[in-house]
């Protein structure tokens, strides 16, 4: 659960002063009294990408219910500190798992990347699903593990497959990373079943054997990708996790 505000964490008010001044982004960091913040707004879709995205409006409404909702269930993601129509202002929570994957050494790497896996069973001991668990979307700020990105798929009561799903798509991600994660996928493995007071480990290797078939059907993409050099590409990450979890 989101930790109590500091003292001198700075008013709703000034947060709001301070985005509205700068250049519109979707997504922007900055800094108000040494400390970074970060911005959030409506994606702006041209007419095609409306068609197929939606209303991004109701979208980004969508998602801040969301994060809302998660901090309720006590579920780690942001603090809201201040928020008007069409923008939100967040407390910075860190770095995301994949910076440490790529950028990190094996001492700080491994322990954020299996806080990581922990969390994320905790999230499921409690129901909920983050829709999309990448790396990217999972930080770490040396104490606290948060989930961001609450967007499409985010979900609570979620049924123990959509939970299991979640599961296999932060392994992907973890082998699609560009990065030999073969002992950090184990420790993650070891810290999310640790965690697994829902079972939902045992039923995502379930599911995982269940797609072994699988395997043969993708061994020509696979080779065509390895030809390209494309070694972690989306096909090669998951015959990767086919082999480590099936």
């Amino acid at each position: 659960m989101s930790a109590a505000l500091s003292s001198d964490t700075p008013s709703a008010a000034l947060l709001l002063e301070q985005a509205r001044a700068l250049p519109q982004k979707r997504v922007q960091s900055m800094e108000v009294a040494g400390r970074r913040y970060w911005i959030k707004r409506p994606e702006k879709l041209g007419l095609r990408l409306r068609v197929q995205k939606g209303d991004s409006a109701r979208a980004f409404r969508a998602e801040i219910a969301q994060i809302r909702r998660f901090a309720a269930l006590g579920a780690p993601v942001p603090r809201i500190l201040a928020e008007s129509p069409g923008l939100v202002v967040l407390e910075d929570v860190g770095l995301p798992l994949s910076f440490f994957l790529a950028r990190r050494p094996e001492a700080e790497r491994r322990p954020a990347l299996m806080h990581g896996a922990k969390a994320l069973a905790g999230l499921h001991a409690k129901g909920l699903v983050h829709g999309r668990p990448r790396l990217r979307d999972i930080c770490w700020d040396g104490a606290r593990i948060s989930f961001v990105d609450l967007e499409a798929g985010a979900g609570v009561n979620a049924p123990r497959w959509r939970r299991a799903r979640d599961l296999l798509i932060f392994l992907h991600s973890l082998h699609q990373s560009g990065q030999d994660v073969s002992q950090d996928f184990d420790a993650v493995i070891r810290s999310y079943a640790q965690a697994d007071t829902a079972g939902i480990l045992p039923l995502a290797k379930r599911l995982t054997r269940r797609a072994r078939p699988l395997r043969v059907l993708l061994a020509p993409l696979v080779w065509r990708d390895r030809r390209r050099l494309k070694h972690h590409s989306e096909f090669t990450a998951f015959a990767a996790l086919l082999d480590a979890l099936g």
